[in-house]
């Protein structure tokens, strides 16, 4: 009786501690596609800004020069 309660109790550990390292691949999986994403949206819209911005200017140089 003794042993198989033990056996049940460490089953539980083992289940628990296959179960938190799941839980710790999922949120780093998760967390990586987080940031990827993030970091693809932030230098997309760094790049569009900044080809708005070197239109703009270019645009107003070319006026500039014009008059």
């Amino acid at each position: 009786m003794l042993q198989s309660s033990a056996d049940k109790a460490c089953n539980v550990l083992v289940k628990k501690v296959r179960y938190l390292k799941d839980v710790r691949k999922i949120t780093k999986m998760m967390n990586g596609k987080l940031i990827y994403s993030w970091l693809k949206w932030q230098y997309g819209e760094f790049f569009s800004l900044n080809y708005k911005l070197t239109k703009r200017i270019y645009f107003i140089t070319f006026i500039y020069n014009k008059g």
